[in-house]
């Protein structure tokens, strides 16, 4: 009699234990007994189910993200590829969820994976390597999709809201191939911009030179209308000066002249006392009482 308590208290608080369950935000339950399901979509919070004869399978009931490895597939011209993607779903019918997969989410990978990839590879098949490297994700994401939404839905009770194509990869001699394309690309396109900046540098060029030009030509117009000033001037001063004195004038210009011949230094001139310039020099030393120059 002294151990048929402590014997009740633990029998009590192993049913006390298995007879409790606790359901987590963002995730439901399903309640099951003798191997059929009793009760689904149980919410979060604190539950109870008979001890021993009930069992319970927690899930997620947010969408869930699993990822698949790269696995091949051939293309409609012989080629293997290798094509990685991963799908999104989400448990819609919690009673097939849980009497395929008793709750556990990697199982329903297990079963759900196989099915798109062998859907993806059916989409790979119908199109040679080229179009399959050109083609983008939904090209090959949204028909694989189709055609295994509803045999997952009825299978696992879960709905596959995407499938999205990952690491794709070409056999190797295609691959060599691509980079050899994207590198003839690179180099082409790389060759439209310098010839574009060839372009516009020459047009800079050629606007730069014409506006010089244009400088150019306005400032020897405008030197060339001072110079004619200047020349006038000048000719106007010196007819002036010779209307008043031309035989001083003729002496002033013929100095000027010889001024002119010996500037740069180290000049010989030999000059005949008849030609014009002695005479002019005679002339205007006499006329101002100097005397000439010997020579």
């Amino acid at each position: 009699m002294k151990y048929a308590l402590p014997i009740v208290v633990i029998v009590l608080a192993l049913l006390g234990a298995n007879g409790i369950y606790v359901v987590g935000q963002g995730h439901a339950a399903a309640l099951s007994q003798f191997g059929g399901v009793q009760a689904t979509a149980i919410g979060p919070g604190l539950h109870f189910k008979l001890p021993f004869l009930q069992s319970v399978a927690v899930y997620d009931t947010r969408t869930i993200v699993s990822q698949a490895a790269p696995a091949e597939c051939k293309t409609l011209d012989g080629r293997t590829m290798r094509i990685g993607f991963h799908a999104y779903w989400q448990v819609a019918d919690s009673a097939a969820y849980v009497k395929a997969t008793a709750g556990d989410e990697l199982k329903a990978t297990q079963q759900m994976l196989p099915l798109i990839r062998t859907a993806l590879c059916k989409q790979v098949a119908r199109q040679d390597l080229a179009a399959v490297l050109a083609a983008t994700g939904g090209t090959l994401a949204m028909p694989a999709r189709d055609a295994v939404s509803a045999e997952v839905r009825q299978g696992l009770g879960v709905v596959v809201h995407g499938i999205g194509i990952g690491r794709v990869v070409p056999p190797e001699a295609a691959l060599a191939a691509v980079y050899k394309r994207m590198d003839a690309e690179a180099k082409a396109q790389a060759n439209v911009v310098r010839a574009g900046g060839a372009a516009a540098a020459a047009a800079v060029r050629a606007k730069g030179s014409a506006e010089d030009d244009e400088l150019l030509a306005a400032a020897n117009q405008a030197a060339g209308l001072v110079r004619g000033e200047g020349d006038a001037k000048a000719a106007k001063i010196y007819a002036t000066a010779a209307a008043r004195d031309p035989q001083f004038f003729q002496y002033w210009s013929a100095l000027y002249t010889w001024r002119q011949a010996f500037s740069a230094g180290g000049a010989v001139v030999v000059l005949d006392k008849g030609s014009p310039l002695m005479q002019a020099v005679d002339a205007g030393a006499a006329t101002t009482g100097g005397a000439a120059p010997k020579r």
